[in-house]
């Protein structure tokens, strides 16, 4: 019954629309269960459900429109097994519960323009078939995971391009997970770049870090509002297949020991992270993190999850967060005048934040990076905290309060004069 009242739900937006499930299932179970939701939907007793039912049922087949191009769900040898404009049976699937709660199906026919732009923001609507998932109020943790076949391994960023639709509320998801997990429910979704309502319909790119055996996973949640829905098309993915490699390990010391910089403020907070963490202390075993940061050249950790290298020199220095884990880095020492700490940081895992406190105790946490993943988010950026004259502690926090796990990094922490905007300080005191 669920799925036929998803579908019914699906229809609202759409004026001679055909639904097709994505799962086969005996016709005798789609009568039972139309039934059922066609009489409670009755009792609403409004003229747009009505027009909804009577479009709906009439044409409704059960076809198995979206299938894997094998048993085992690939891996597939290359990117053109991957693309899927849901006119053909194509390498994606439905996942299975208990990996999510709600299912995605595949929809075709003329959308009612009006209704269309007032529900999803924009007039321009999908051609042919597409997918769609629609849902009543229902927990924002409630997800419809649509994933394709593993790809085998991939040395280079993948990229994937798809048009996308969504109410007001309901959020989108491009993710990967690791793929023949040995138990799949516990398998996370890693890699999450969220897909911004405004740049709809696109066809909007995301970028997924290199990796081996992982599946790429669309992700619709946040279904809070009295009905919510969102939709998919034309679906690209691109990668340059690899031959596995064994990954570079974690540097524990370096060869030759680099410097501190002299000056009170300039060995106290600068530092590049040249096989060293300069005056920082990792505070893994105070009982304030609950995990290390940690010095690294070159790859760190799960390619999808992880970085790839250092954002200039050859090392830096990277924290690894499972969910509810934190890490912090801190140094204490006077400055001169009231300085900008300017630093080069990467995260890009839906869910963790990184937070860059100063001050006498450590209060003035000037520098927050969202939870929220953008499109582009996967690059190593700037970030800069003001801080005053005197006595100041700054501490480099790294927290997971999401689902998924991923890696933090962190190099070149410099002291700048304040010469003008704190974000153009250019003027290194060091």
């Amino acid at each position: 019954m669920r799925r036929t009242l998803l579908l019914s739900l699906i229809s609202i937006f759409f004026y001679e629309g055909i639904l097709h499930y994505v799962y086969r299932l005996p016709a005798t179970v789609v009568d039972e269960d139309a039934a059922r939701a066609k009489r409670k939907l009755l009792s609403l007793n409004t003229v747009q459900w009505q027009n909804c039912l009577d479009q709906m049922y009439e044409p409704c087949h059960t076809t198995a429109l979206v299938t894997f191009d094998s048993a085992n769900g690939g891996p597939v040898t290359g990117p053109e097994q991957m693309s899927c404009d849901f006119e053909t049976s194509c390498c994606w699937q439905n996942n299975k519960p208990p990996l999510d709660k709600l299912e995605w199906s595949s929809l075709e026919g003329t959308a009612d323009p009006e209704i269309f732009n007032r529900a999803f923001g924009t007039p321009n609507i999908p051609s042919g078939r597409f997918l769609a998932i629609a849902s009543g109020a229902t927990d924002s943790s409630d997800e419809a995971q649509f994933h394709s076949c593993s790809i085998a391994c991939t040395e280079e960023p993948v990229r994937v391009s798809l048009r996308h639709w969504t109410t007001d509320g309901v959020k989108l998801q491009v993710c990967t997970r690791e793929a023949f997990f040995d138990n799949p429910e516990n398998a996370p979704l890693l890699n999450c770049q969220e897909l911004p309502r405004t740049s709809s319909p696109g066809p909007t790119t995301v970028e997924l870090s290199p990796g081996e055996f992982f599946d790429v996973v669309i992700v619709a949640y946040n279904f809070v509002s009295n009905l919510g829905a969102a939709a998919v098309d034309d679906i690209r993915v691109d990668f340059v297949p690899c031959t596995p490699t064994e990954e570079p390990g974690i540097v524990e010391t370096p060869a030759e020991p680099v410097p501190s910089p002299a000056g009170g403020e300039c060995e106290a907070f600068v530092c590049g992270f040249e096989g060293r963490m300069c005056a920082y202390q990792d505070l893994a075993n105070s009982g304030l993190a609950t995990t290390s940061w940690e010095i690294v050249q070159g790859r760190f950790r799960n390619p999808l999850t992880g970085l790839n290298n250092a954002p200039s020199g050859s090392y830096y220095i990277a924290t690894y967060l499972l969910p509810n884990q934190r890490s912090v880095l801190r140094s204490t020492g006077d400055l001169a005048e009231e300085r900008v700490i300017k630093f080069q940081y990467y995260k890009a895992t839906q869910g963790i934040q990184l937070v860059v406190c100063c001050g006498p105790n450590s209060d003035i946490c000037g520098f927050k990076t969202p939870i929220d993943v953008e499109v582009g988010d996967r690059v190593w950026k700037v970030g800069y905290v003001v801080c005053p004259a005197g006595p100041n502690q700054i501490t480099f926090t790294a927290i997971n309060n999401g689902a998924n796990q991923g890696a933090v990094g962190l190099d070149d922490v410099g002291v700048y004069r304040m010469t003008g905007a704190p974000q153009d300080a250019t003027e290194s005191v060091c």
